[in-house]
């Protein structure tokens, strides 16, 4: 009795030699032991009742309502059996009338017992400036403070956390109609405030009933603010809350505030009075980073004070807005107060009205050294709101507890970033239920016998003295990798642990380290004396001892102390993010690594979509999930679909391709069993994009290093070479796609992007590799539609060979054909043979560019290339002296130019809108500059996004860039045309074209949950990544596009799994959605298998990953 054990596990040192640790057995505390001996029965065998557990957690666990602790250890013995049997898999027989040794010492180190309590038992029925508030800042951004994104996410995250206070940042947009969320005059993209109002007013609830303060800085004009004002009234309806007087004697309480959203900013008459009276003045540095427009009026007006401005002014100006400002200087519930010359006139109590004022960090701390006593009177009835220095780019956080300490309500921090000041953020707001609001302690809220306030400098007498003993640890084990900590050992664990506080509270401690053992045993107690307990965090950190490095990170947590339950408590950890860890003590290390547990999110679908049918999903189930989930919008066809799956493929399907089903039982003629349901999802039946009987492309990722960029559509069926296409009986590999072909193909060839090779016939090099046809068939059967021969003498000058050499009638058409037209057939492509002629001569002299010479060398070889020239179906032609005359589009003849990459690049600083011009009915060739010895390529997006039509590539490399290339032409079935998006195609009504370095506003938003990747072992030997251990994946995603969209994404490394369940998601904004890869082109949003490919484009035959995909338009 009393040993908790880990698996043995061997670790590799040195290459070869293998070092062997015995399992970890951890003896539990002889005080645990004791206390279960004194408190179970001597008559019941070492079993504790209920009675007896009772007795322990009203004497040892300080449990004060004796009824409660009754009815909580029924509770535990009644429920135990289940909760145990299910989520640790410890008993098989479960005694009803007590507790066995072991079932008490789990669940003290389990969730039923927590360090504190998780129901809200503070008093909520005082004002709102008796609380602590949870309060955010910037609420909207993504990242740091410069260049990161605008979004409703961190919203919805921070509510969901429990924040109570958001702050969005209100500018108009670019084209002053409309309100934008960002962090002005950054480079944050901006999110549109409908968006976030809609996000708060879903989720302000989700978690707390408690009232959600959205503050708000104001940078609108009067048009505008009545348009919020409208936007806020049709959003929040009656949930919003504001005094019908337009102003409070006091605040209301949490209570009477329940699921209200109170809005708090300054009335807009002075902000029209700051933008009036200081219009010329310039705007200072701070109020660039977001400072409080209080301080912004501050600085402008050189502090002076302007009371004239509580009252309403008869000025023209004022008049002219009065109407349209009214509703929304309405609205607001809790007024933020103009910042009068000096601060302690500020902070003057009004009788009258109470109302809220903003103080950055350094105001604070300044403050808090001349004003303190001041700042705590003026927070027992009105609000202070602190906020970070403009200086914290990074969204670093400074000490919450300067605020705290003086009374500061709302202490805003940086909820995006992490850190240790904002693992105290979080942990205070443990206290209370975790629901936003924590009761300010009577010492901050009272005066003494002479009306003196408290002193957080003041020298203070020993109030309290905590006792903590940290027992011992468990679970890394199950929330990180054997190898994680420690290559060569188990991990060496140590606990840091402290007080964060006043100043003569705050102190941190220190176990010893305990070596080579994932369940560390310290059973050490700590003794911290408090002047101010009631606003001290206890601060408990874990890390592993390193000796040649800075030492790992363990876990870490903060718990308020005043709210600390007494007694033997399991204390959870968490990341460096606040995410708590698992621990999932159920977990049972011999299961093999190749088993991964479903994502909750597919498990939650497949229930859903089979709840009254025993959990099988019929034909009209998956219909309704084909149509509802998986974006199918051809109903009938879904039903097919569905009633195939089901009827015909899926048994065969699974059992040949998937090995899921050794017993027919797993698959339900009728339906999918949950099992069936996640192999449907991981196979080639439920492809990205477009259906096709081939599989589909790779999807914009990069796993453990090798990159697989987003494609525009499926991958094409496989091709022979271009003479097989006119066999009558094709071969069974050589099928052409049809299926997949979904764009129109009835428009001229100049607009498509067409899949183009350079040098086709070359094997590697450009130097010194073979020319030969391989290469040219590779290419036909990956779907390239352009091939480019170099036709040269043969040594006898009798015959014609292709290879890379040095470089030296009517038959015109009005207007191209299109492919559809050209179907099954073959075109020749080159400059006119009299043209080639000139060029090997003496350049013509003063030869007409239009007729044919007669002079005698022209007239001798007149008749031998009439009938080569009559083959050529596209005319590539003559460069002219300058490019601008090259581009000049003849609107009676269509043909072919080529640029090299070089030219390009030029080409689109100095004529990029006649570049696009030119190509909306001419082609445009694109090669590789000449010393790309190595068969390298360049970005092919310049050229696409100029209308480049034929983007040539050497097809026989490998890299990032062909990735791309290959990615792009599965889109349209493969087939090797994909239609150029109208952006390139049409001019607006000011005849501009399409201006691919022009800001844009934000078009679409691209969602991508990837859930996880499977089936590596069965493509890679197994130690193919690591000799010593099951890979580490990761996964990288992405958008290659404009440069404004393009960027690169990654998941966390899953260590030591063939399956890794990330189950992360990105959100991609993307300004011109049609020149994007990661092609969202997504005709295929919902969940979907997507397979990768090799290094050379090369389709693994079982690597999948498990991903969903939604794109919606930004609001």
């Amino acid at each position: 009795m009393g040993t908790l054990a880990s698996p043995k596990q061997s670790y590799i040192v040195c290459l070869c030699f293998k070092r062997r640790f015995k399992a970890a057995v951890a003896e539990v505390p002889d005080e645990i032991k004791s206390l279960f001996n004194h408190y179970c029965s001597s008559d019941q065998n070492g079993i504790m009742t209920v009675d007896n557990l009772h007795r322990f957690l009203i004497e040892i666990q300080g449990e004060e309502d004796t009824n409660a602790a009754k009815d909580e250890a029924q509770s535990v013995v009644d429920n135990l059996s289940s909760f145990f049997i299910k989520n640790l898999n410890l008993f098989h027989h479960h005694r009803q009338k007590g507790l066995n040794f072991e079932a008490f010492f789990r669940y003290l180190f389990s969730d039923l017992n927590p360090p504190v309590s998780p129901k809200v038992h503070h008093d909520m029925r005082a004002p709102l400036s008796h609380y602590f508030l949870y309060t955010g800042h910037n609420s909207y951004l993504t990242g740091n403070q410069l260049s990161s994104d605008c979004s409703d996410g961190p919203i919805i995250k921070a509510l969901k956390g429990g924040v109570r206070v958001i702050e969005l940042d209100l500018w108009p947009n670019s084209d002053k109609d409309d309100v934008d969320v960002l962090h002005g005059r950054t480079l944050t993209t901006p999110v549109k405030l409908i968006k976030c109002l809609r996000a708060i007013k879903e989720h302000a609830f989700s978690v707390s009933p408690y009232p959600v303060i959205v503050t708000l800085e104001d940078h609108l004009t009067p048009h505008l603010q009545s348009k919020v004002a409208k936007m806020v009234t049709e959003t929040f309806g009656e949930t919003l809350f504001y005094p019908e007087s337009g102003s409070l004697e006091e605040f209301p309480s949490p209570e009477d505030l329940k699921n209200r959203i109170i809005l708090s900013t300054k009335p807009p008459k002075e902000y029209l009075k700051a933008k009036n009276s200081q219009a010329k003045e310039k705007i200072s540095d701070d109020y660039k980073w977001g400072k409080d427009d209080s301080d912004l009026e501050d600085k402008q007006k050189g502090g002076s004070d302007s009371s004239s401005s509580d009252s309403d002014s008869d000025d023209g100006e004022n008049r002219k807005f009065q109407s349209e400002v009214s509703e929304y200087k309405r609205l607001i519930g809790i007024q933020a107060k103009k910042r009068k010359g000096k601060l302690l006139e500020t902070l003057k109590i009004d009788s009258n009205q109470v109302g809220r004022i903003s103080l950055s960090e350094q105001k604070l701390e300044k403050a808090a050294s001349s004003h303190g006593s001041e700042l705590v009177r003026f927070t027992q009835k009105n609000l202070l709101r602190i906020y970070p220095k403009g200086t914290r780019f990074n969204s670093s956080n400074y000490d919450p507890l300067v605020g705290w300490t003086h009374g500061a309500q709302m202490v805003a921090f940086n909820m995006q970033g992490y850190g240790k000041k904002l693992w105290w953020m979080q942990g205070m707001f443990r206290s209370n239920g975790g629901c936003g609001y924590m009761k300010k302690p009577d010492i901050l809220m009272k005066s003494d016998s002479d009306n003196r306030v408290f002193d957080p400098e003041a020298s203070l007498p020993v109030k309290k003295i905590l006792k903590v003993k940290v027992y011992m640890g468990d679970g890394w084990r199950f929330d990180f990798s054997p190898t994680y900590f420690d290559s060569y050992s188990p991990p060496d664990f140590y606990t840091r642990i402290g007080i964060a506080g006043v100043p003569a509270d705050s102190i941190m401690k220190k176990t010893r380290t305990l070596e080579d053992n994932w369940v560390p045993v310290w059973d050490e107690e700590f003794e911290f004396p408090l002047t101010v307990p009631e606003l001290a965090l206890l601060r408990i950190e874990v890390h592993e001892h390193d000796l040649s490095e800075k030492d790992d990170f363990g876990g870490q947590t903060c718990l308020p102390v005043s709210e600390l339950k007494l007694g033997i408590r399991a204390v959870p950890l968490f990341d460096r993010k606040g995410n708590k860890f698992k621990w999932c003590l159920c977990f049972n290390p011999n299961l093999e690594a190749t088993v991964a547990e479903a994502p909750d999110e597919i498990k939650s679908l497949c229930n859903h979509y089979s709840s009254d049918q025993n959990g099988i999903i019929t034909v009209d189930n998956l219909h309704k999930f084909l149509m509802e989930i998986q974006g199918e919008s051809d109903s009938n066809a879904a039903k097919e679909d569905a009633k195939s799956v089901i009827d015909d493929n899926l048994h065969s399907f699974f059992i040949k391709n998937l090995n899921l089903f050794h017993h027919h039982h797993h698959h339900r003629r009728d339906g999918l069993s949950f099992q069936a349901f996640f192999g449907y999802l991981f196979s080639d039946l439920n492809p990205p994009l477009c259906p096709n009987w081939v599989l589909s492309n790779p999807s914009g990722l990069e796993i453990g290093g090798t990159e697989f960029f987003p494609s525009l559509g499926m991958q094409g069926a496989s091709k022979v070479r271009a003479r097989d296409l006119f066999m009558e009986e094709r071969p069974p590999h050589c099928a052409i796609p049809s299926l997949g072909v979904h764009h129109d193909m009835g428009a001229p060839l100049s607009h498509y992007f067409i899949y183009t090779g350079h040098n086709s016939y070359l094997t590697g090099n450009q130097l010194s590799s073979d020319s030969s046809d391989v290469p040219i068939i590779n290419a036909l059967r990956r779907g390239v539609r352009v091939i480019e021969l170099d036709l040269w003498p043969n040594s006898n000058k009798d015959d014609v060979d292709v290879l890379h050499g040095s470089k030296v009638a009517k038959g015109s058409l009005e207007e191209f054909p299109s492919p559809a037209e050209l179907k099954n057939r073959i075109i020749l492509s080159t400059k006119a043979p009299k043209e080639c002629l000139k060029a090997k001569n003496t350049q013509g002299k003063g030869k007409g560019p239009g007729t044919f010479s007669d002079d005698g060398k022209n007239r001798k070889y007149r008749s031998e290339v009439s009938e080569y020239r009559l083959l050529i179906g596209i005319l590539a032609k003559k460069h002219k002296r300058k490019l601008s005359e090259t581009l000049k589009i003849n609107d009676s003849e269509v043909g072919r130019i080529s640029l090299s990459e070089q030219k390009l690049e030029k080409a689109s600083s100095s004529h990029s809108s006649e570049l696009i011009r030119f190509t909306q009915k001419n082609l445009l060739r694109i090669y590789p500059k000449s010393t790309r010895f190595d068969s390298s390529n360049y970005d092919p997006l310049l050229g696409w996004t100029h209308g480049a039509q034929m983007v040539a590539f050497n097809m026989q490399g490998h890299g990032k860039l062909l990735w791309w290339m290959q990615g792009m032409f599965r889109s349209n079935g493969g087939c090797g045309y994909m239609k150029k998006p109208d952006i390139l195609m049409k001019a607006g009504s000011d005849n501009k074209v399409f201006d691919p370095k022009a800001k844009l506003p934000m078009k679409k938003i691209l969602k991508v949950k990837v859930y996880m990747g499977d089936r590596w072992r069965f493509d890679f030997s197994s130690t193919h990544f690591s000799s010593f251990s099951p890979p580490d994946f990761y996964t990288r995603i992405g958008i290659a596009g404009v440069p404004a969209d393009s960027i690169m994404k990654k998941t966390r490394t899953i260590a030591n799994k063939w399956v890794p369940v990330w189950d992360e998601e990105f959100e991609f904004p993307i300004t011109v959605p049609e020149l994007a890869l990661l092609r969202i082109e997504v005709n295929k949003p919902g969940i979907r298998a997507v397979p990768l490919f090799d290094r050379k484009g090369n389709k693994f035959k079982s690597v999948k990953l498990l991903m969903r995909f939604v794109l919606y338009d930004e609001e």
